[in-house]
C-alpha cells in the first residue's frame, strides 16, 4: 500500500509505559523513605496498588476523576489497606506523576524508526492517555518534533476503540482512510479502533501472542524495525 501517514498508538507502541510507570512509583517511595521501613514490602505494594489503581482508572470517566484524584486515591486506599500512614498520600501522588511526566523510556527501535519515516510519511499518534503526560513524555525524549499531529483522549473526548477518535485523525492529518496505516499494540483499542475506522492496521505483537482466528490484522510485527519493509 502507498501510505500517506504513518499514526502510532503510544503506550507500550513508542514508549514503555511499563517500564517507566514501574521506575517511576520506586523512585516515589525511595524518596519518600517508605521503601526502608521495616513494615512496607515492595511486591506486596506494588500488587495492592496497581489493582486499585487500574479499577480507578478504569472508573474516571464515569466518575468524572481527574488523574489527579486517580492517583490521590490510589494511594491512600493502597496505604489504608496495608495498613500505613495515607496521610501524605496526595504528595506521593503529586511526585509520583512528576516523575512519570517526565520520564521516557523507549520502545526498541522506536527512535530509529521514527527518524526513518520522518519526512516520507506523515505522523500521528492516537492515545488513550493523558494529554499532559504525552506531551512531556515526547518532549522529554526529544521527540516531540517527529509529528504533525496528537489526537489524546482526554483532550478530544473520545476514546479508543471509538472510531471518531481516528475519524479525527484523519481530519487533521486531511487524509482519507485508505492513505493511514495504524500502528498499536492493544487488539482491544487498538485492532478493534482501527477495525472500526475501516483503516489498515500494523499489530505490534511485542508480547508474542497468539491470535484468536477471528483477528486477523493487516500486517504484523515483533519489533518496530519489520514496519520499515511494509
Amino acid at each position: 500500500m502507498d501510505y500517506k501517514a504513518i499514526i502510532f498508538d503510544l503506550d507500550n507502541t513508542l514508549l514503555n509505559y511499563s517500564v517507566s510507570e514501574l521506575k517511576s512509583m520506586q523512585k516515589t517511595v525511595e524518596e519518600h523513605g517508605l521503601i526502608h521501613k521495616e513494615s512496607f514490602m515492595w511486591d506486596e505494594f506494588w500488587n495492592v496498588y496497581t489493582t486499585i489503581n487500574t479499577n480507578y482508572w478504569n472508573d474516571r470517566v464515569k466518575s468524572n476523576y481527574s488523574i489527579y484524584q486517580v492517583l490521590e486515591y490510589s494511594f491512600s486506599d493502597t496505604f489504608k489497606n496495608l495498613n500505613l500512614d495515607s496521610s501524605e498520600s496526595k504528595l506521593l501522588a503529586d511526585f509520583y506523576w512528576n516523575t512519570f511526566c517526565d520520564a521516557c523510556d523507549f520502545e526498541e527501535y522506536a527512535q530509529e524508526l521514527l527518524s526513518h519515516l520522518h519526512g516520507k510519511y506523515q505522523l500521528a499518534i492516537i492515545s488513550n492517555g493523558i494529554g499532559e503526560a504525552q506531551r512531556r513524555r515526547l518532549s522529554a525524549g526529544g521527540i516531540d518534533h517527529f509529528f504533525d499531529e496528537l489526537i489524546i483522549s482526554d483532550e478530544v473526548g473520545y476514546w479508543k476503540p471509538d472510531k471518531k477518535i481516528f475519524n479525527e485523525a484523519l481530519r487533521r492529518l486531511n487524509i482519507k482512510r485508505t492513505d493511514a496505516l495504524f500502528v498499536g499494540d492493544s487488539l482491544l483499542d487498538d485492532y478493534y479502533g482501527a477495525l472500526n475506522a475501516g483503516i489498515d492496521f500494523c499489530f505490534y505483537n511485542r508480547l508474542g501472542h497468539t491470535l484468536e482466528k477471528d483477528v486477523s490484522p493487516k500486517y504484523m510485527i515483533e519489533n518496530l524495525n519489520m514496519l520499515k519493509a511494509i
